[in-house]
């Protein structure tokens, strides 16, 4: 899977990004099959531009005061935070961060909240009580 890792100088985290998902495919082979905001999205890219521009976040070090803020277009996405510059790196921590919650990196203690720009809801479009329905 590939990831991209932002850096503006003052700290850096790793975000996915929907289009680079699709490993070694090009844009234009998963057009057939791409519905909804997916398809919005892929479109965009092929012409240049990012429907939401939430790949790239810049700030200072997220504090606990004042967190370092990723935008999403749902309730929750998957955020890599490799740390600080310099001797601050370390290595990829992994994590989901979800509406309303803040999360602390157990390596370098930046804070992160998440934003959400979109209508919001679960990324794979069923939320938790949808599955409860489904077990009867």
């Amino acid at each position: 899977m590939c990831k991209s890792v932002v850096n503006d100088g003052n700290y850096r985290f790793v975000l996915f990004l929907a289009v680079e998902t699709v490993g070694k495919k090009k844009v234009e082979d998963v057009m057939p099959i791409a519905t909804g905001h997916e398809k919005e999205e892929l479109e965009a890219e092929l012409e240049g531009r990012r429907l939401l521009d939430i790949d790239f976040p810049e700030g200072p070090f997220g504090t606990k005061e004042a967190p370092a803020i990723v935008k999403s277009y749902y309730d929750k996405r998957i955020v890599g935070c490799p740390g600080g510059e310099g001797e601050d790196e370390h290595d990829v921590v992994w994590f989901w961060l979800e509406k309303g919650k803040s999360f602390e990196c157990p390596v370098c203690t930046q804070y992160f909240e998440l934003e959400v720009v979109g209508p919001g809801g679960p990324p794979d479009g069923h939320g938790d009580e949808d599955d409860e329905h489904h077990h009867h």
